[in-house]
């Protein structure tokens, strides 16, 4: 179907049929791709949790985000815009192996070397996994760009832990971006930080790399718009293009129960789509993730729909981005 090495097909693919003419629903939308249409933007699940340090059925989430298409529709309602109007394809699951976690940060790296170079104007959506997914896929998309990206995460944790205890797990992605010279640590701005969820030794060294830290309390007191607009400003004065991963451990544990880390003081969902959203319409903004949900912990797929939406209002934004280019 495509050409892309490392992609496979997802286990099962959610297409109930058509039903009302007048409503389209994402899994009538979203469908695999036909290896020759040119994408806005492409979803890629990476379904890996062997590599978080606490138990995670993350791996479960792709196919439970897929799942959850039949359940919405195409339609906006606030914002009174249909993105069916975007051209969105899955290009599937990137192959794991069954034991070998490097192999499978390689196997994320490869596919989306691929993607940058064969889809160079298609925005990956990718689809976690745990939150060392973001280190390979990054890394993949910067061997093809050669290009200054920045980084925006939206995160409890500080995720710089050190290798060396444990090897890439989802609390190093963001180290492992640094010392491997992906991205430099002033080009990187965490939103969200939790107390009570990290060291004072790892906060040092995001610090020592020039890395922009915002916590849960300063998004609650000044407001996620503010920050998320000065972020903007200052990434766009230093970076050619930007890269988004949003950790859904980020939110209050009243919000999220199916995520490994949870715990309260969290950022809440509506900061979420409202970030996703004006960051669909940057036009620096090149690719984005979404980690750390695990189904099997969850209630009612409270946490994936979340993450779908997260989906959902980024596209939003990239829809008005291709129609201000029109």
């Amino acid at each position: 179907m495509h050409k892309f090495t490392h992609l496979q097909r997802p286990g099962v693919m959610f297409t109930p049929g058509a039903g009302d003419p007048y409503v389209t629903r994402l899994c009538d939308w979203i469908t695999e791709w036909d290896g020759q249409r040119p994408l806005d933007a492409a979803i890629v699940g990476a379904p890996l949790s062997k590599s978080s340090i606490s138990f995670s059925g993350a791996h479960l989430h792709p196919a439970t985000l897929r799942q959850l298409f039949s359940a919405f529709t195409t339609y906006n309602f606030e914002a009174d815009l249909d993105l069916s109007s975007l051209q969105v394809s899955d290009l599937g699951d990137v192959g794991m192996h069954v034991t070998d976690i490097p192999q499978c940060h390689r196997n994320i790296e490869q596919a989306f070397q691929e993607i940058s170079q064969q889809l160079p104007s298609t925005i990956p959506c990718l689809v976690g996994g745990d939150h060392s997914i973001t280190f390979p896929a990054l890394t993949g998309i910067q061997s093809v760009r050669q290009e200054r990206i920045g980084l925006i995460q939206f995160d409890a944790h500080l995720d710089v832990r050190d290798t060396a205890y444990g090897g890439r797990s989802n609390g190093t992605p963001i180290r492992s971006l640094v010392e491997n010279s992906v991205i430099r640590g002033e080009d990187i701005v965490n939103i969200g930080l939790r107390n009570f969820a990290n060291s004072k030794a790892y906060r040092d060294f995001a610090e020592q790399q020039g890395i922009t830290l915002y916590t849960a309390r300063q998004v609650r007191e000044e407001g996620i718009k503010p920050i998320l607009e000065r972020t903007i400003r200052e990434l766009a004065a230093k970076t050619d293009s930007v890269y988004v991963t949003f950790d859904i451990d980020v939110l209050d544990q009243a919000d999220v129960p199916g995520v490994p880390a949870i715990g309260p003081g969290g950022l809440s969902p509506v900061d979420l789509f409202t970030c996703a959203e004006l960051l669909g319409e940057w036009n620096r903004v090149i690719g984005m993730d979404m980690v750390c949900v695990d189904p099997s912990r969850d209630t009612r797929d409270r946490t994936s729909r979340i993450s779908l939406h997260v989906l959902l209002y980024f596209l939003t934004g990239l829809a008005r981005r291709r129609h201000a280019l029109a």
